[in-house]
């Protein structure tokens, strides 16, 4: 007979720490994400023949923002190369987010040559799966099966 006492005393040890949900988030932010003002618009999302993911954000005092910014970091990770993924800060670039129609943060703005592409993805809780749906609606099913 076994230990009346060890399943106990073996699950007690066996504690999951607290992991991010993506733990290089900040390294795959600096090397995929940019971000931008309203005087880089032009060159930078127009300009461009790369379709671009344009995220509208609310600084460091958005919670929301702040929770986006990982799962935005990692889906610009997978997609490098073959879409831009920009920053913007809305209340800093008003008048950008007044053209683009933009009125909350977080917004994820799809754009393919300067032009709005698919639907927007805005409020709380964007999850990665749903962003990464909407850049491979907007590469199309030949490009999207490319991706790892």
């Amino acid at each position: 007979m076994g230990n009346r006492f060890s399943s106990r005393t073996e699950n007690r040890f066996n504690v999951k720490l607290p992991v991010t949900e993506y733990p290089n988030g900040k390294e795959a932010e600096a090397l995929h994400v940019k971000e931008i003002a309203e005087k880089d618009y032009e060159t930078e999302v127009v300009g461009t023949e790369l379709p671009v993911v344009l995220d509208f954000h609310g600084g460091k005092e958005s919670k929301a923002c702040e929770a986006l910014a990982p799962r935005f970091a990692a889906v610009a990770e997978k997609f490098a190369g073959k879409v831009r993924f920009l920053k913007v800060q809305r209340l800093a670039n008003a008048e950008l987010a007044a053209k683009l129609g933009v009125t909350a943060s977080p917004t994820l703005v799809f754009l393919q040559g300067g032009k709005e592409k698919g639907e927007r993805l805005s409020g709380e809780e964007i999850q990665r799966s749903a962003l990464k749906a909407r850049v491979e609606a907007m590469l199309g099913p030949v490009a999207a099966k490319a991706s790892p």
